[in-house]
Order: C-alpha cells, then structure tokens, then sequence
C-alpha cells in the first residue's frame, strides 16, 4: 500500500510539474554490458567473455565493437528524452547490455505524489508484454543525495515488486512505473540491467535493456541555498504548561512559560554552526558562559512537537539521532529528570512505538544512549519526521518548572546537496545503498560529509552478490582495522580484520556463500571511526 503523505506535503506536490519536458536530465555515469553470448555468466562456445566498459557521459557513437551493443545503441545523451517510441527501426535509446547500468540525475527535485511518481520508458520494437524468461529487464533504485539508495520491492517500506529473475533480481520488465517512496524527494536514478543472460535466448534482449528515457509525474525546483523545498512548516507542535498549572482548569498552550522559552524556532534540527565539541561535552552549549542562552524551545509539561525532516534518514549501524536538551550548568539525569518520549514516521501518520530519553541522548557518560533507529522496530528503516512528547513527571520538579528543553537534533547523515550543484560525496563506483560516517569529534562532521582523515569504504563491483563479496579502503591511519558483517535485525553473522599497509588500498573477499539470501551490512571500523554499506545476497 501507498503510504500516505502530510497534507501540507500534498499541496505542495500537486502544483508540480507533470511532463518528463518539464525537468532535464545530466547523464552521470554508463558502465555499458556486453552482448548476448559475450557475457562470462553464459558465454556462447567460441566467443571471448567481455567485460562492463565505460561510456563517456556525453560521447556520440562510439562505433562498432565485437562482443558489445552496435554504436548506434550505446550514445548515451539518447537517455535524455523519452521519445516513447518502439517503432521498429528507432534509434532512441542506449542498449545497457547484460549487466549494464547507468545513473542519471534531473536537474529538480523528483518528488513524491500520489499514485506513481515516474515512469522508466525501454524500448523494444513491436512493444511485446514481458516474458519473465527472455524479456528485458532492470532492477530501478532512486536517490535523494547519490549515496543513499532505495529500490522499490527491496527497501523497506518501499512500494513494488521485485523478483528474483535469471539476470538477478529486478523490479521493471520493459517499461516500469514506480513510487519513490519512502523517499519524499530524489534526483538521481540508477538503472541495472537484470536481463537474463542465457546466450541461447532467441528474441528480443540481444542487448539487454535499453533505456529510451524518463517520464516524472511530480517535479519541485530547487530553492536557493537549497532549503527545504516542500512549503509545508514542522508538522505542527503545541507547547505544555509550566509545573504549576498540570491539571489546573483553563489551561491553553504555554501558560507560565516565559515567553524567551516560546520561540519554537530555537528547536533546531542540524542547527548550523553548532559546536562539534558539544558532542564530547554538552556542557559547551549550557554551562559557563552559555548559562543563561534561551537556545532552545520548552516542551512544557503535555507539550509535543513534529518536525518534517529536509531529507529522508536512513538506519545505519550505531546511532542515527542525537538530541541535546537545555538544563543550564548541565545537570544530568537523574538529578534533573527532564525527559521526553521520542518517535519516528516514514510518512507523518504512522508512527513508531516511543523510545524515552532523559536530558541529552549522545552516548556519552552522563547522557542518554543515542538512537538508533533500529530501536523503532521494522518498517522505520527510513523516516520523514520526527516528534517529541513530554514524559517528565512533575512531582520531580517544584513550581516554575517547563519541562524538556530542545535545543539541536542531530542526525549522523550529510544533508544532500541540491540538483544541478556539484555533488563530492557522489561516485560512479559507489554501488553501496547505505552509508554512514560519524566519527565522534571530527572537526569536519557538522559540514558534513566523510573528514579528510577518513577511509572510503566502497563495493568492487555490485551490491548484489551471490558466493562472495569485495571490498577496499585506504589505508589511512596506523591500527588495526576490522570488518563485520551483520544482517538486518542487527546479529552479526561474521567478523575478521582487514589488513594492508598505511596509505595502500587494498581489496578484500569475503566468502558469502553460507549466508542466507536477504539484506546485511557491512561495517569497517578504525580506531578513529567507522563506515558501512549494504548489500543484498541473492
């Protein structure tokens, strides 16, 4: 089922664009296939096994070569517009051949609407209806910041269907429409070839999928300095009372409750320029000089607050959402018990069971565990909002009292850059569909993105694997490094240590045989940090 979206969200779509010539595309990357009977999965007798090459993103035909898709077919700036056309002899597409892939970004925010949101149009002459055995086929995932990834009928909380077919697991046969949910936005698309490679197949799909274009339903411009482009505000919030009047009659929101404390814009979500040492030591932001700083909004006792994410969360290993509260000289619980009851949404209406913080949640002595947003239990794997509620009780406190401060909510995943400016955290050669970087007191990490010091964790190859998986990383600190794997509840099924020299980028194989098919993670840990991928065996 759909999931539903925030009224205020709704209205803001519905203005948007409604033609595949209302947005441009940018080619970003084509690892071109080989033909039928040149693939090494099933290799025709007497040909030579071809590997993926790269197509420049914007070269003309590159001729004729034995063993891959005719020049014709492989331009990729024939992406560019869906021409629709299956007409037999039409050139309007670039063949991706057998276990091709190619990613494009629009230039404004694909958003999430009702019904389906875009269409993946492919070309075949004669327009056939699909034959799961020798038909085209393509495993479609989508992107708000060209790291993260969903794919429909495979992500959590996705809408569609996927299958597991003789080219690999895929989700469109020929055309395909889709739902970029949980996503609220994208920008970028990734189309994988998953046509089955048989080399005896007679038929369409000599040259695998070809991809004619893209067709979006809901489309959003960016806004300068790439802000929020949804119009809707937090998705809403009432303020409590103060501790003297819990249960007195004609109470109305914020009554006793100074009005320094009312300002819910001082609720910050990633607030910018915030103290990354404040991460080590909340006491930075209200004890000392900053006692005294109204830098946060009271809850009030009863109060609640919503507030709809800029973009979408997804769950990496560790801790997802820190949250740090105001208490002037930084009282800790339990000798200041201030707390609040946190929850999560992918869509604004369905929500999560409560997890209870008191005070900061940073995972350090003196505060709250951080949270993690497996702690929300299935189905908030990615989420779009988040609320808080009051949970302290106010025989804790004397008269005066309001409850839980809020001052920042941190998420631990870089905001995504806006469509069109230049991306550093996008590769062609990063296949990984979660990642995740926070090391814990890097200067670097409210800029976001992965600080200089940093190994880069990357697949060699697909993030679909079957008997093995690899990996490499740079080298770059002294310490061991290790590795482990862990599936989607959380249990590690595997652990070992990564070895090489300083500065080197060496490529390690896991066997991964043994493993159950389904999702997992994988995390390479250092003595000054961590990254994580995902992966799906299959």
């Amino acid at each position: 089922m759909k999931k539903l979206l925030s009224l205020a969200v709704m209205m803001g779509i519905t203005a948007a664009a409604q033609t595949t010539q209302a947005i441009s595309w940018t080619v970003e990357c084509v690892k071109q296939g080989p033909a039928r009977g040149f693939d090494a999965r099933s290799l025709k007798p007497g040909n030579i096994a071809k590997p993926n090459r790269i197509l420049l993103p914007g070269g003309g035909n590159p001729g004729n070569t034995a063993g891959y898709p005719i020049g014709a077919r492989s331009i990729p700036s024939q992406t560019l517009i869906a021409e629709r056309s299956d007409i037999s002899g039409d050139m309007n597409f670039l063949s991706l051949g057998f276990g091709g892939q190619i990613i494009l970004r629009s230039t404004e925010w694909i958003t999430n609407g009702p019904g389906s949101d875009l269409t993946i149009f492919e070309t075949t002459w004669g327009d056939p209806t699909c034959r799961p055995t020798n038909s085209e086929q393509a495993l479609v995932e989508f992107s708000e910041d060209g790291v993260n990834w969903v794919a429909p009928g495979i992500t959590p909380g996705s809408v569609g269907t996927a299958t597991n077919g003789l080219g690999g697991v895929y989700n469109t046969c020929y055309n395909g429409s889709f739902d970029l949910a949980p996503l609220m936005k994208a920008q970028y698309v990734r189309i994988t070839d998953r046509t089955n490679p048989d080399w005896k197949v007679r038929g369409d799909g000599v040259d695998a999928y070809d991809v004619d274009g893209i067709m979006v339903n809901y489309a959003i411009p960016p806004t300068p300095n790439c802000a929020n482009p949804f119009p809707n505000p937090p998705c809403g919030y009432e303020q409590g009372v103060a501790s003297q009047f819990v249960g007195q009659p004609g109470n109305f929101p914020g009554r006793g409750i100074a009005s320094v404390r009312k300002n819910f814009a001082n609720a910050n979500l990633n607030e910018a320029g915030f103290p990354v040492e404040a991460f080590l030591n909340p006491g930075v932001r209200d004890s000392g000089p900053a006692s005294g700083s109204y830098n946060f909004w009271s809850l009030g006792f009863g109060g609640w607050a919503c507030f709809a994410l800029e973009y979408s969360l997804f769950d990496g290993p560790g801790n997802d959402i820190y949250v740090f509260e105001t208490t002037w000289n930084n009282q800790p619980c339990p000798n200041y018990n201030e707390k609040a009851r946190v929850m999560v949404s992918q869509d604004g209406v369905n929500w999560s069971a409560p997890v209870t913080i008191c005070k900061d949640a940073l995972s350090i002595p003196g505060t709250s565990n951080a949270i993690d947003l497996a702690a929300f239990g299935p189905g908030f794997e990615t989420v779009n909002y988040i609320r808080f509620e009051d949970a302290s009780s106010v025989s804790d406190f004397g008269g005066g009292a309001d409850s839980y401060d809020i001052d920042n909510i941190a998420f631990a995943q870089f905001r995504p850059v806006c469509p069109g400016e230049p991306n550093p955290n996008f590769s062609c050669d990063n296949a990984i569909n979660v990642r995740q970087s926070f090391p814990m007191g890097a200067s670097t990490f409210m800029e976001g993105g992965v600080p200089e010091e940093m190994f880069a964790l990357e697949l060699v190859g697909s993030n679909m694997v079957s008997d093995k998986i690899s990996f490499k990383a740079t080298i770059a600190e002294e310490g061991g490094y290790s590795y482990s794997i862990r599936s989607s509840t959380g249990q590690e099924v595997m652990h070992g240590v990564f070895e090489g020299k300083l500065f080197d980028t060496p490529v390690a194989e896991i066997s991964t045989a043994a493993l159950n098919n389904g999702v997992y993670f994988l995390t390479l840990t250092s003595a000054s940090g961590k990254e994580t991928l995902k992966f799906v065996k299959n």
